[in-house]
């Protein structure tokens, strides 16, 4: 009969934790800054290259306005995930992680939430930055503008699913004492099978194959796919893949959680 009641408790405890991330983060101007003019450095770097790509006709129907915006969305997910594999490694070098877990609210829990608030600002500010800097590189809208608001839907679900897989690899620090190489294999996996930086149409026919079977595809290339075009069945296929991989992040994270408890437990923390 107290299910309820203590689930709305913990559900306002993770609201709290979520608000004081996106305080803490409104507060940081200079780092929010610091990854506006990233995100503007990246879009002009790049929108020569897709000159190129449009001249070489890599993607019939596209043109170089249309992929630049596909930049936008893919890059626009990226940079909004929080490095919460660092906060959870850093947990677990100090050995706070161990005094964490007694706590009434969940330590996950209360990293997930934590990382959310943190992502929700830097969605917001990035994604009106990147809208702003992509119609003005490119000098229009997309050829199917009406695709963006399906890139609107499916993008934050594409960026929370990401840091969800990003604190699964904070949990690695457990055994490995350090998660960056763990980071960088799924940074590097991000960039080449999800499509960061090119839309997978153009990849060769068996690494959209193996693209298709992995978690990555759809949380850069699913988005961005919809500023090439108004493809409703594409953004639902999307949306379908986009929870199932975060299912299979949060079954993860329980598990790592659980086996990491035990490692604790076994080095005596």
């Amino acid at each position: 009969m107290n299910v309820k009641p203590r689930r709305s408790r913990r559900l306002v405890k993770y609201g709290a934790v979520a608000t004081t991330a996106v305080r803490q983060e409104l507060a940081e101007r200079a780092t929010l800054a610091g990854r506006v003019v990233f995100y503007a450095v990246l879009l002009t770097i790049f929108s020569r290259l897709w000159v190129v790509v449009q001249e070489r006709g890599a993607l019939s129907g596209a043109n170089a306005a249309d992929f630049l915006w596909y930049l936008a969305v893919t890059e626009w997910v990226v940079l909004s995930v929080p490095l919460v594999h660092l906060t959870v490694e850093a947990d677990v070098r100090s050995g706070d992680i161990a005094y964490q877990l007694p706590r009434p609210i969940s330590y996950l829990g209360a990293r997930v939430a934590e990382a959310g608030g943190a992502q929700l600002v830097r969605f917001a500010v990035l994604g009106v930055a990147g809208f702003v800097f992509a119609w003005g590189l490119a000098g229009s809208l997309p050829s199917r503008p009406e695709g963006l608001l399906l890139a609107l839907v499916l993008a934050p679900l594409a960026a929370f699913t990401c840091t969800l897989f990003a604190t699964a690899v904070g949990f690695s620090a457990l055994w490995l004492q350090d998660a960056a190489p763990v980071y960088w294999i799924w940074q590097k996996c991000m960039f080449l099978l999800g499509g960061l930086l090119l839309p997978l149409e153009i990849y060769p026919e068996w690494l959209r194959e193996i693209a298709s079977v992995l978690p990555f595809a759809a949380m850069l290339h699913g988005p961005g796919r919809s500023a090439l075009g108004f493809d409703v069945e594409h953004a639902l296929r999307t949306g379908a893949l986009l929870v199932f991989w975060a299912g299979v992040a949060i079954a993860l994270l329980v598990v790592l959680l659980r086996r990491g408890l035990r490692v604790l437990d076994v080095n005596g923390g």
